[in-house]
């Protein structure tokens, strides 16, 4: 019988803002994300090294909606500077974020009010689909919320809850053995989207080839779409790309079992991957690295509920420094 294998759900999706304040705002009052935390100055060579940067010096701040152990957290970087760019979810690499809403229509009001970007809706209730983009540019697919329905890691009343993150590869299955053999994911067999669905974003019908993936036990999200497109060469990141450049930055993958935590590290390692640095604040150890495609990854514990406070996973708290 094969041995069980650790594996760690997505805990974290990264941006890299230019206006750290308007586009946590938007969020918070447009799309429904509660207040987590925030951190001021992040600097110093122990934070330089576990982003993989000679130094650094970013502000930053957290989101949460009503799932367990999970967040969005939002970078401005000073040093290094970030590079402004947009990008689309036909595009290479980390390309959209796909969002449960309790309320459609009243989120769509509001994103009209704050005149944001609505393309057009797709379904029928209780199943309507819409894209957007954020105020960094950073597309997002609001899908209906079935009513009644309860995921596994509710824990807290918001009206929102993040479903998956899409990235489009050009080898669908290199990146496949990235994700299920260094990081231990699964196919959960389902399916996300079809060459209909490009007309959210504003693109012609195209076929393409996918997978959704989840960490084991953690079926229902969020979950990571892979896409690589048949027809349709990618617009790749832009030369000299750094995770510091506008956008979604990366996705993190953790578990508050330190045990669970150092099993994947250790695959990741003998799957022949890089790490960068790992940085300690309180009981909590991370991991920046790059993986297949250049894509950024990040690896979390967060072992006790006073460091879930402290890194922005419950209602309060504000960063400590590093150390």
């Amino acid at each position: 019988m094969d041995s069980p294998i650790s594996s760690m759900p997505v805990i974290q999706v990264s941006f890299s803002t230019l206006n750290l304040e308007a586009t946590a705002a938007w969020y918070r009052e447009v799309i429904g994300f509660l207040p987590g935390g925030a951190w001021q100055g992040v600097t110093g060579p122990e934070a330089a090294a576990f982003l993989g940067f000679p130094s650094c010096n970013a502000d930053l701040m957290w989101l949460l909606d009503s799932t367990d152990l999970f967040q969005l957290e939002f970078f401005q970087f000073s040093d290094p500077a970030s590079v402004p760019g947009s990008r689309r979810p036909d595009d290479a690499g980390w390309s959209l974020v796909g969002l449960y809403v309790d309320d459609l229509d009243a989120v769509l009001a509001r994103l009209r009010e704050a005149g944001s970007q609505v393309g057009p809706v797709l379904g029928d209730k209780p199943e309507r689909r819409v894209c957007t983009r954020d105020p960094e540019g950073v597309w997002l697919e609001l899908r209906e919320r079935v009513p009644g329905v309860s995921l596994t890691r509710t824990i807290r009343e918001a009206p929102v809850t993040t479903a998956f993150v899409r990235v489009v590869v050009t080898d669908l299955a290199g990146a496949q053995d990235f994700f299920c053999d260094a990081l231990g994911l699964r196919d959960t067999g389902a399916v996300l989207h079809t060459e209909a669905d490009e007309e959210l974003w504003g693109s012609p019908a195209t076929s393409a080839t996918s997978c959704v993936l989840s960490a084991e036990g953690f079926h229902d999200g969020p979950v990571i779409e892979l896409v690589q497109y048949e027809t349709r060469v990618p617009q790749p990141l832009p030369e000299g790309y750094r995770v510091s450049d506008q956008g979604i930055l990366n996705v993190a993958f953790g578990s508050r079992s330190p045990g669970i935590y150092d099993a994947v590290l250790d695959r990741f390692r003998a799957s022949g991957f890089q790490l960068h640095a790992e940085l300690k604040v309180a009981s909590a150890r991370g991991h920046f690295a790059v993986g297949a495609e250049g894509l950024s990854v990040e690896f979390l514990t967060v072992p006790d509920l006073e460091t879930e406070q402290l890194l922005g996973f419950g209602p309060k708290g504000t960063f400590p420094e590093p150390h």
